[in-house]
Formats: structure tokens, C-alpha cells, sequence
């Protein structure tokens, strides 16, 4: 199944431990290659809070390093050591 799937231009991402298989391939549109997750992604607009490059936008910012953070994951070892120090992190907030 995955060798016809090949032939029609499908590349194989990756397979889960329960045998679920990502495949993806690239289309053309206006002279340009593109995969079908890109495409949808184009169809249906950026993300509530997304910038239209798909990124999220930046929360905090070092204005001697011009470290940044968006706020989410961990946080960041530059604004930790500045936590730590006791600075208040919302000075740094965008």
C-alpha cells in the first residue's frame, strides 16, 4: 500500500506505535510547490492569535540581548535567571 502511495507521489512522514501512517505530498499552485498541509493552512487563514507567518507572537523581549519569548512553553533560561535575581518579568513584556 505505502509502494503505490509512493508512485502517486506521497512520502511517507512517519508511522505511530499504532500503525497510523503520515503521509504528505506536494501540489502545485500558480507555478508554485506546495504540500497539502501548507494548502489548507493558506485555505483556511492564520490561527486566532497567529501571525500570518504562522508564528506566535512575542510576549517578552531582553532589549540588551533581544531574547525573545512568546509566553508559552517552558520559560526561557534568560528570563529565569532574571526571576531569579528578583526583577519583576513584566518589565519585559512587549
Amino acid at each position: 500500500m505505502l509502494n503505490a502511495a509512493g508512485r502517486q507521489g506521497w512520502e511517507l512522514v512517519s508511522i505511530t506505535s499504532n500503525n497510523v501512517a503520515y503521509l504528505k505530498r506536494e501540489i502545485e499552485d500558480f507555478g508554485e510547490r506546495r504540500t497539502e498541509t501548507d494548502q489548507h493552512a493558506m485555505a483556511s487563514g492564520p490561527e486566532p492569535g497567529r501571525s500570518s507567518a504562522g508564528q506566535v507572537p512575542v510576549k517578552y523581549r531582553d532589549p540588551v540581548t533581544n531574547d525573545t519569548w512568546s509566553g508559552r512553553g517552558r520559560t526561557p533560561n534568560w528570563l529565569k535567571r532574571k526571576q531569579e535575581a528578583g526583577e519583576d518579568i513584566e518589565e519585559y513584556m512587549v
